[in-house]
This record gives C-alpha cells, sequence and structure tokens, in this order.
C-alpha cells in the first residue's frame, strides 16, 4: 500500500489531493508488469478499466481506410501518463487500440472501483475528472460521437446549475423553457437531469410512461425516431425528457448516454434547456462542456455565496469561457439578505459579476409547484415574469411581446395598440 501510495504521488493526476484521498484511491488501484508487444485493449472494446504508466510507453493506433496508423506514443514521463480515461468518464467504447510498445510497468483502476470511489468520495472524483475532461478536449483522439455530432448540428443548448440544493434552479430552468416555446414559437426540450429526484413531469402534471432511463442502451438506437417515445409534449409547447421513475434507475444512465441523446436531439429542436443536479460529478461536467449557456444560480446569502465562489474556481480550471457563465441571482433583495453590491464585490477578484436579477414572486412559484400553472400564464403582476423575460432575450437575442411582461396586454396596452392601428 505505501509503494503504491508514493507512486501515486508522482502522478500529475493527482496533483493537490490530500493524503488521505491517496490513500482511498490506492486501496482500488492494482499494479501489474505487461511485456512489450501486449494489447491492451482493442478500438470498439467496452472500455472497462483506467491505467497509468509508471514505466515504460505505450503506441496509440486508430484505423484509416482499413489499416493501423500510428497517431502518438504515451511515455510514463509525459504529464498525462493515463490512458483509457473515457471508459471512466462516460463507459463509451474504446476510441482506439493501444499496445505497449515497451515492457510497462502499471497502475489500473477498473470501472466499478472507480464508480464505489465516485459515490464515497465525490471530491475525490471531481479532481480527477477535471483533470481527464481537459485531457479530452485537447486529445487529438477524442471519441468521434463528441467531436462530430457537435459540428452538425444547431440547437443551443443552456444549462441550470446551481451547487446549493434549494436554490429555485428547476423553476427558473421551466420558466425560461416555457417562456421562450409560447411566446417566441421555437422548439424547446427540456431535459430534467437531476435524475434521483427530479420530478419536473410530476410538477407539470404529466404522466410519464418512459424517462430517461429507457434510453441507456445507445446501440439500439441511431435516429431520432428511435428515442422520441421517451419524450412527452406540454401544453405550454415544450416538450420533456423525464428523470427516472425509480431511484434505482439513475445508475443506469451515464454521460455517454448524455451525449448520444443530445447528438440524435440537436436536430430537432432550437433550444435544449437542461436542469442538471447539484453536484459537480462526470455528468454534470459534461453536461456544462456541451452547453452554449451555463445559467449558475445563486441565493443571496452567505453560504450561496462561498459556494459559487469554490464553483466559480472549479469552472476556471476547467477553462471554461467567462462569458458562457451566466451567474443568476434568485429571489433578489429579500429582507435581510446580502445585497448585489455585497456579491459583486465578493467575486470582484474572480472578475465576475452578477448578470441577471430574478425577484421572488410566491404566488408564480405556487402555481408552478404546486397546479402545474406556468408563470407566463398566471396573472401575478411581480417583476419575476420581466426577470425571466430578460433571461430570455439573454439566451435567444430575442425580445419578448409586451404580453409576456409583468401586466401583459391591460387595458390601456390594449387601447394603445387599437389608436395604432
Amino acid at each position: 500500500m505505501a509503494e503504491i501510495k508514493e507512486l501515486l504521488k508522482k502522478i500529475s493526476l493527482f496533483n493537490g489531493l490530500e493524503e488521505s484521498d491517496i490513500e482511498k484511491i490506492a486501496q482500488v488501484v492494482e499494479t501489474g508488469t505487461v511485456p512489450a508487444g501486449t494489447e491492451f485493449f482493442k478500438e470498439g472494446d467496452i472500455g472497462d478499466a483506467f491505467y497509468i504508466l509508471n514505466k515504460g510507453d505505450v503506441d496509440v493506433l486508430k484505423k484509416e481506410n482499413g489499416t493501423q496508423k500510428l497517431l502518438t506514443t504515451i511515455k510514463a514521463t509525459d504529464e498525462n501518463c493515463f490512458f483509457g480515461e473515457m471508459a471512466l468518464i462516460e463507459g463509451l467504447p474504446r476510441n482506439a487500440t493501444i499496445i505497449a510498445k515497451s515492457e510497462c510497468e502499471i497502475l489500473e483502476i477498473e470501472k466499478k472501483n472507480f464508480d464505489m470511489l465516485l459515490r464515497i468520495n465525490s471530491f475525490i472524483a471531481l479532481r480527477i475528472m477535471t483533470a481527464l475532461t481537459k485531457r479530452l478536449r485537447a486529445d487529438n483522439i477524442a471519441p468521434a460521437t463528441a467531436a462530430t455530432s457537435e459540428k452538425q448540428l444547431s440547437a443551443k443548448i443552456v444549462s441550470f446549475f446551481s451547487p446549493k440544493g434549494g436554490s429555485g434552479k428547476t423553476t427558473l430552468a421551466v420558466s425560461v423553457a416555457a417562456g421562450i416555446a409560447k411566446f417566441l414559437k421555437k422548439k424547446v426540450l427540456l431535459i430534467d437531469l437531476d435524475l434521483q429526484f427530479g420530478g419536473i413531469d410530476f410538477m407539470l402534471k404529466l404522466k410519464a410512461k418512459n424517462t430517461i432511463a429507457d434510453l441507456t442502451d445507445s446501440a439500439s438506437y441511431k435516429s431520432y425516431d428511435d428515442i422520441k417515445h421517451a419524450i412527452i409534449s406540454h401544453d405550454s409547447g415544450i416538450s420533456l425528457l423525464p428523470s427516472p421513475l425509480k431511484t434505482e434507475q439513475s445508475e443506469n444512465v451515464d454521460s455517454g448516454h448524455l451525449r448520444k441523446i443530445i447528438s440524435l436531439c440537436r436536430n430537432q429542436y432550437d433550444y435544449i434547456i437542461i436542469d442538471t443536479h447539484s453536484l459537480l460529478h462526470d455528468m454534470t461536467i459534461n453536461t456544462l462542456d456541451l452547453s452554449d449557456f451555463i445559467m449558475l444560480i445563486m441565493n443571496p446569502d452567505v453560504i450561496n455565496s462561498v459556494a459559487i465562489h469554490d464553483c466559480l474556481n472549479v469552472m476556471d480550471g476547467l477553462k471554461y469561457p467567462k462569458e458562457k457563465i451566466n451567474l443568476i441571482l434568485n429571489r433578489a433583495e429579500q429582507p435581510d439578505s446580502i445585497s448585489s453590491e455585497q456579491i459583486d464585490g465578493m467575486l470582484s477578484k474572480q472578475n465576475f459579476k452578477i448578470k441577471y436579477m430574478v425577484h421572488e414572486d410566491r404566488r408564480a412559484c405556487s402555481d408552478l409547484i404546486n397546479d402545474g400553472k406556468m408563470m407566463f400564464d398566471s396573472s401575478s403582476q411581480g417583476k419575476f415574469k420581466n426577470d425571466i423575460a430578460n433571461i430570455i432575450t439573454g439566451i435567444t437575442g430575442e425580445k419578448l411581446p409586451d404580453a409576456a411582461k409583468s401586466g401583459g396586454q391591460n387595458i390601456f396596452s390594449k387601447f394603445n395598440q387599437w389608436l395604432n392601428s
């Protein structure tokens, strides 16, 4: 155990982890020696393990026009001396063949053990996922499913994320989706990615027969027609891909399934709105990677401010462009809350400011949560509607009609409209 811990400490992938975290990783690592010429895995194999080189080097090969082509060589002395990481991130088939160029000493982590580690200590997994995701973006052998689908498809992807539960994230995601569909007449798909405790279908008074959990056999669906049976329509005009009906089904959905679903849906919709989980695990990181807009939600209190500060540090480590991240202060200007100026001051060192403020409207939120009544169909006259309209304009670049805003088509606006007609 002590020898494995010392080996792990020398690997850049685990830089910054505490001694106790290294010890936990060491418990799931297996070591071994592989002779020169050994094939670790073939292109197309199902990934079930992740490898770290301690000594030696390996060749990375990929088929082109029926012949194997050498793409690169990974050496134990490289900063990124690991391979097979997609088995941990997404469970996708291997995208290349790896062969030992010389005798290699390796550390191996099986996917099942890494998944256990994720459940036991999500911080360790997050640190590793951050490093692996950086490698994926820069890697010339990134999977074709991740590279080609995004070039061909058109829908804008908007993810709603908050590092703290109870921030109002789901209410905002649903309201924005409904506004885009109702007033801009756009095709909108809402994905409930809170896989264990989502329930947007319940909120909208919809009865889901199929969910995202029924789309985990990715080999069996090749077009949108193969997955649309799991998507249900709402009177507001939005389409919904619900979260699993049973909590235990959430274990069946991974990031590879999400990427495949989005690739098949992206040319069917104008906008894909994703309501994420509040944990920064691999599914969330993959969602944020794919997103054109990250709507980062916080409430005006000290605990939320600290969480947002830490979250922005992670996003900076993931190299997300600042313009991609939109900070939303929800339930703004409540009594005894921190002011927006104070929050901006706290985040000034990170060069971040609040982009949108959303004022609380208990009636509109209650109508949605308890009765499934969309905010834009409510008679509520608070600032909430205007705030949501501003967010929609920021995302789409289009202004919403007066009917979408607080007050809507009152008697005076109707009279003016009649005079000008």
